[in-house]
């Protein structure tokens, strides 16, 4: 039996569907697919972009807010042998424009909700598709494309709030490793129901690629309200949820009001942001579930370090490098540093991309000899639990002292008074 990290994204997707053509695999607010129902709308689109003469290769944007579309977009894309690349619309027009040029788009699929930005963009691409007409509902045929897992399917893209966006070229098998990986360190199961709660141009295949691979059911929404979000974990009995610390502590104060019944709710997993050890303990007691620290970034496909399900926790840490990913400590001379000081995440493993589209310059910076320079600063205790202190970018001199805006805030959470900060 061949392995699933050795399948492209589209057969995965072609297995999940005669395992369990009946299960339900996608849930939006107004309409649910099985895994049999969502292959074959993959399929439709398929055949429709073959039929107008869209090639392999080809890079195709998708201007879209949160919706079963992007999913639906995205496989097909891996199963078509073209691109898919979010467009992060909050950025400024000119940046949009250089995100199509640099990674030489040539399909644009856009919704009327973001037509003002399309109509921007629309010269710079050859074919433009307006969310609508992405499924013609005409019955589809199988791809004559052959992939395999190493075909490039998405461009991933860095926020570009501190510079320009890079897009981090990503494999079937960067996605199906880091969503096998993630499962084993973190303990999702075959029966969880997902929701992950990123922007949809922030890592838009962790809305699926985990249950794609166990037959669990996902849901798509485009919501940061409290109670929309409580009514559907309500409604689709959502076992784990993946979102930044402070949606859950809106979340909760929304709950301690209004009682909404969230106990289907197993694991909380929380990326992007640092957690104090009280708030922690606030959650688990409110949410009775398991409150899962997370890190990851664009170049890992995902989440790289965690609190490994099975195993201690240590109050502070944001855990250890999740099975497959190898990490290291580097210090300004480009050596190990030793337990317990700071530097550079460096890492590594299958998960990680190869480099960036069309930006050698800024390949070569951060990718050696397989390691990924993450810029991102932390120090490791004696048992390898790691602990993050900020961004390169960030450090300040404070009378000749560095100081990380995590540090200050952390300083002004101690106090008794104060609830939530930022620097």
């Amino acid at each position: 039996m061949v392995e699933l990290s050795e399948l492209p994204l589209g057969d995965v997707l072609r297995r999940a569907a005669a395992q369990w053509p009946d299960r339900p695999a996608m849930h939006g607010d107004h309409q649910s697919w099985t895994w049999a129902e969502l292959d074959a709308a993959v399929d439709r689109v398929v055949t429709a972009w073959e039929d107008a003469g869209i090639q392999p290769g080809t890079a195709i944007a998708f201007l879209l807010n949160k919706r079963p579309e992007v999913v639906i977009g995205f496989l097909a894309c891996a199963r078509a042998g073209t691109i898919f690349l979010p467009i992060n619309f909050k950025l400024h027009v000119d940046q949009c424009v250089d995100q199509l040029q640099v990674a030489e788009v040539g399909v644009l699929v856009w919704e009327p909700a973001c037509a003002a930005l399309a109509d921007d963009l629309r010269p710079h691409v050859r074919w433009s598709i307006p969310v609508d007409r992405l499924d013609p509902g005409t019955p589809g045929r199988r791809s004559s494309f052959v992939a395999t897992a190493d075909t490039v399917c998405y461009y991933n893209y860095t926020s570009g709030s501190t510079g320009r966006p890079k897009g981090a070229a990503t494999t079937s098998r960067n996605i199906i490793v880091n969503g096998l990986a993630t499962a084993e360190g973190l303990g999702f199961r075959e029966e969880d129901v997902y929701l992950g709660m990123f922007s949809v141009f922030a890592h838009p295949h962790e809305l699926f690629h985990r249950s794609i691979l166990y037959g669990g059911a996902f849901v798509v929404v485009d919501s940061l309200a409290p109670r929309h979000i409580a009514e559907t974990i309500q409604r689709f009995r959502v076992t784990w949820m993946m979102a930044v610390p402070s949606f859950y502590e809106m979340l909760l104060d929304f709950q301690e009001g209004h009682r909404l019944d969230l106990g289907s709710l197993r694991v909380l997993e929380a990326g992007g942001a640092y957690v104090s050890p009280s708030a922690l303990a606030r959650m688990e007691a409110a949410f009775t579930a398991r409150f899962l620290p997370v890190w990851g970034s664009t170049e890992t496909t995902g989440v790289g370090i965690g609190m490994l399900a099975e195993g201690a926790r240590r109050p502070g840490s944001t855990g250890k490098p999740i099975p497959g990913y190898e990490a290291r400590i580097v210090g300004e001379d480009g050596r190990d540093v030793e337990v317990g000081d700071t530097g550079e995440l460096w890492m590594k493993g299958p998960a990680v991309v190869s480099g960036y589209v069309n930006q050698p310059e800024e390949t070569a910076a951060q990718f050696q000899g397989g390691w990924y320079a993450t810029r991102d600063l932390v120090h490791a205790d004696s048992d390898g639990f790691i602990y993050f202190s900020g961004r390169k970018s960030e450090m300040l001199k404070i009378g000749g002292i560095r100081v990380f805006p995590l540090e200050i805030e952390k300083a002004l959470m101690a106090h008794p008074e104060i609830g939530r900060a930022h620097v």
